[in-house]
């Protein structure tokens, strides 16, 4: 059976070139003996096994964004908002800037909780982009608190720890993973947010328009980082193709 260009590509998108077309090699060779049928069912067995844990992660990035923004903000909101126009660390009484600033860090905070649940469940604890991740989603906690002074705090020293993984060599690929995974993600949401609050409509099509836009954008959004966060990883992160492991 001669091989497949598509169906080596897309074995390659799941592992290294050279593996995938060592695993179409050894399928095809089997397949001259146990016939086409056993080798799309082997194939696509073989799918399955290198590719079932991007979705999954997926899954439960997405389902812990809805816990947290489903459940627990909105509790938070209920009871903090009263704080939101504090001076914080910084002195700040502009109701404007401080909307601002409060806007940018949930959202960032929003990303970093998208992006910690799925690396964690895609490459595991012991990996550096999911310890890296997981150390700047949790600094980034007490923006859900809604009181200026830890959110200004917070704010700080996620400029420290980014500082250090800059500095540090092995935390530097790590950190452009992270970066390429949530900044053009924060800046297509931040874009649209920015443009439906602009439209020139009537107010009950706005709210309309924000609730059924912000929930496709937000898809778009997170499906592209999911995408670009695995294209990086390959990219800056994965060992050669000779080692199947992944750093740690």
């Amino acid at each position: 059976m001669p091989k497949s260009a598509i169906s080596e590509w897309l074995l390659a998108r799941l592992t290294s070139r050279d593996r995938a077309a060592a695993i179409l090699g050894d399928l095809t060779e089997m397949a001259a003996t146990r016939g086409r049928l056993w080798f799309w069912m082997a194939y696509a067995r073989t799918l399955i096994t290198l590719g079932w844990r991007a979705p999954v992660a997926f899954v439960f990035a997405m389902a812990s964004m809805r816990f947290i923004f489903g459940t627990v903000f909105p509790w938070l909101w209920n009871r903090r908002t009263t704080h939101l126009m504090d001076a914080g660390l910084f002195g700040v009484y502009n109701q404007h800037i401080r909307l601002i600033t409060w806007n940018i860090s949930m959202v960032t905070a929003q990303f970093l909780c998208f992006a910690f649940a799925f690396v964690l469940v895609r490459f595991g604890w012991r990996n550096r982009l999911t310890q890296l991740t997981c150390a700047l989603f949790l600094i980034a906690m007490p923006v859900y608190s809604l009181r200026p002074w830890f959110m200004d705090l917070s704010g700080v020293a996620m400029m420290l720890i980014i500082a250090a993984a800059l500095v540090a060599p092995p935390w530097r690929k790590p950190l452009a993973v992270l970066a390429g995974t949530c900044l053009p993600a924060i800046a297509i949401k931040g874009t649209y947010l920015i443009l439906l609050t602009s439209l020139t409509i009537p107010y009950h099509r706005k709210v309309f328009a924000l609730r059924s836009w912000v929930n496709a954008y937000d898809a778009i959004s997170f499906v592209l980082a999911a995408i670009i966060c695995l294209y990086l990883y390959r990219r800056l992160l994965q060992r050669p193709p000779a080692s199947d492991r992944t750093i740690a």
